[in-house]
């Protein structure tokens, strides 16, 4: 019996979801199929280029190795789509939706479903043109290179999609959510950057450590895996590419399919736990401003103590110190402030 109404009230939410987003589904398509689609098409009406297989080049463009506009385009697509289906229902239907008999668990999931379905429906539509045109036209790809990059652009956006709703699901609202979902994305890079940094102000770093770290961060970094033949792995300077990954499509699919389910596993316990009374605040647990002054005094103290200190051991110790006296004087500041009435409390 209780079953059944479980049921009943899952498909109730994942129509409710469907009702209400899929007019930004069809946008994310338009807009995420305008190189691959749109762009053909333009060519086969007005027929411009010599070569029979012309249309086809902003194609290849987008199945060649690394980056491209269209994948630069659905990264940040998932991204936003998680954030308003999540975080841009704060203060609206989701205060009302909670208080109705259904759990936030059923929320969540009906939206991570229905999120996720749409991405696929999207990426199956396009691969299903590509691959529809490839054989009955002349072209510069072929079938595989088609089949190759589908496959792991989609599970990577999948596995995007989960990690924006994860941090959706403690974001107040949608530009924080944006915005929280770009730096924790970023993290591999950031953090790995200014490790090598440091380490080389005092060390002679070798260029096969530099080379296995920056492999790993590729690993860690899922816009990375978004790629066909391989993705570059650059020197420090970002000049010169010094070794390229090719891709291992088994092993790559399982990591972003286990990381995808952790964090849609992360995102039902914290959207459990979290309030949605608080407005106003750009996230849902703990203070802002001293989740703030903790990351900001962290960075500062990062440069600052690789200033002054002499060796590695005076640097831990220099960034320690600044650490906790530049928290505590932006708490002091924020505690200012507040006192002179500049803002509020």
């Amino acid at each position: 019996m209780r079953g059944g109404i479980e049921m009943r009230a899952m498909k109730g939410l994942l129509w409710k979801e469907w009702r209400q987003y899929y007019k930004f589904f069809l946008l994310a398509l338009i807009v995420i199929g305008l190189e691959p689609v749109l762009v053909p098409i333009t060519y086969w009406v007005y027929r411009t280029g010599s070569r029979a297989d012309a249309w086809s080049d902003s194609i290849k463009a987008v199945l060649a190795t690394g980056s491209s506009t269209t994948e630069t385009i659905a990264i940040i697509a998932v991204i936003v789509l998680a954030a308003l289906m999540l975080a841009g229902e704060r203060g609206s239907g989701l205060n009302y939706l909670v208080s109705t008999p259904v759990s936030r668990r059923q929320i969540i999931t009906a939206k991570y479903i229905v999120g996720s379905l749409g991405i696929l429906a999207i990426m199956l539509f396009i691969s299903l043109f590509l691959i529809v045109a490839g054989q009955q036209l002349p072209a510069s790809y072929s079938t595989l290179e088609v089949i190759q990059w589908a496959i792991l652009t989609t599970v990577a956006l999948l596995c995007l999609f989960s990690l924006a709703l994860l941090v959706a699901s403690f974001s107040g609202g949608i530009l924080s959510s944006v915005l929280f979902t770009t730096i924790i994305m970023g993290l591999p890079w950031i953090l790995s950057g200014i490790s090598l940094a440091t380490f080389r102000q005092f060390y002679a770093v070798s260029a096969a450590l530099e080379l296995k770290a920056r492999y790993i961060v590729t690993y860690l970094f899922i816009p990375d895996y978004i790629t066909r033949n391989g993705r570059y792995i650059w020197s420090s300077d970002n000049i010169l590419i010094i070794d390229q990954v090719t891709p291992n499509y088994p092993l790559e699919i399982t990591i972003l399919l286990v990381a995808a389910l952790l964090f849609f596993w992360l995102a039902i316990k914290v959207f459990e736990k979290n309030p949605l009374e608080r407005q106003g605040e750009l996230l849902l647990f703990g203070n802002f401003k001293q989740v703030g002054a903790v990351f900001l005094s962290f960075l500062m103290a990062l440069g600052w103590a690789g200033d002054v200190a002499s060796s590695l051991t005076s640097f831990l110790a220099y960034f320690l110190v600044m650490w906790l006296g530049i928290y505590l004087a932006l708490v002091a500041l924020m505690r200012v402030i507040a006192w002179l009435g500049l803002s509020r409390s």
